[in-house]
This record gives structure tokens, C-alpha cells and sequence, in this order.
């Protein structure tokens, strides 16, 4: 698991900022190129110090650069596709955010994400729960949101208060939501 959350981490911090970037983050956080990939995370702290040198480079908070890593991987087409079979509105996506281990180990079977409780107060807020999970990154799941309720086209409000996201629809149609099919176009003669 904390191999594949570094290559997420290298992925977006190269794609967004470029190499360069990527490479004095790994010098400023005292981290080997080829040693990054295969940390087994918290006995090296090394995704920690990657995550710190990278923020103090670019100016933000740890919690801002977690929630910008979440926002860009929802922009990744495979995953993109997985989350948005949890729903054809983003109300419905949120409720069925519960369901999303069990969706994601169909493809990862070794995946091991933490779960996620998801309830309506009685405002009608939505109010996700995520104990458990490593420090910090509640805020990644909160960038995700925000990237998904764009992809839907839904303005939503939402706010991080410990292990929890307080999540407001505002508008439901604020924005033409992205396209998305159940199949993906393929070749002529192909099979979907």
C-alpha cells in the first residue's frame, strides 16, 4: 500500500510541477530516487518528509498539498471510472462512498483502503467518516471530493474538521458534468 502511495505522490508532483521539481524535492527531503518507489513508509518516514519538503517548496500547507494530490487523482481516467460507478448523481456517488473498498479491491486485491462511514444530518449535509486512517490524509479524500462534485457538475461546500468531511450540495447542476459512458469507446471490431 505505501508503494502505491508514493508512486501517487511522485506521479502528481512530477505531472504538476514537473521533474525538476521532483528531483529537489527528493534532495531536500534527504530521500534516493530508486529507494522512494519500494519504502515500506513509516519506518523510514520518507513519505512524510517527501510530502513536507515538496509543501515548504511550493509555499502551502501540508493539508493543501494532500488535498490537491486527491483533486488529481480523480483526473486519472481508470480511477475516474471506478468512482463514477458509484452513482449517476454526486449525492448518490457520496452515499455509495462506503462500497468503495470493496470496488477497488475487485481490481487491487492486496489493496487495503481504510473504510468510510457515510451519513445525511438533518440538514441534509453529509457527513463522512474516516477513523483509522493515516494523519493528514482526510484531506486528500476532501480534494478528491471536490474533483468528483466537479466532474458531476455539482457545486458542493466541504469542510474538514479532524477525521471528519462535512459535505453541502449547493447546486446540483452548477456545471456541465463531464461525459461518462459505462463502456469506453473502442476500436471498430472490438469487442466492449
Amino acid at each position: 500500500m505505501d508503494g502505491m502511495i508514493n508512486h501517487a505522490i511522485e506521479s502528481f508532483l512530477k505531472s504538476s510541477y514537473g521533474n525538476a521539481f521532483w528531483n529537489d524535492t527528493l534532495c531536500r527531503a534527504r530521500v534516493e530516487p530508486q529507494g522512494f518507489l519500494s519504502m515500506s513508509g513509516p519506518k523510514l518516514g520518507a513519505t512524510s518528509r517527501v510530502l513536507n519538503a515538496a509543501a515548504i517548496s511550493l509555499g502551502k500547507p501540508v493539508h493543501e498539498l494532500l488535498e490537491d494530490l486527491g483533486a488529481w487523482l480523480v483526473r486519472v481516467e481508470p480511477i475516474r471510472r471506478l468512482l463514477r460507478f458509484g452513482g449517476r448523481d454526486f449525492g448518490d456517488f457520496v452515499l455509495s462512498l462506503e462500497e468503495l473498498p470493496g470496488r477497488a479491491r475487485m481490481i487491487l486485491p492486496d489493496l487495503a483502503l481504510e473504510e468510510l462511514q457515510v451519513s445525511q444530518d438533518e440538514m441534509g449535509d453529509y457527513v463522512i467518516g474516516a477513523k483509522g486512517m493515516p494523519r493528514g490524509w482526510i484531506w486528500a479524500i476532501a480534494g478528491a471530493l471536490r474533483g468528483m462534485a466537479d466532474d458531476y457538475g455539482t457545486l458542493a461546500l466541504i469542510s474538514v474538521d479532524g477525521c471528519t468531511i462535512t459535505l453541502s450540495i449547493a447546486l446540483v447542476e452548477h456545471a456541465a458534468s463531464r461525459p461518462f459512458d459505462l463502456a469506453p469507446d473502442h476500436p471498430p471490431g472490438q469487442a466492449a
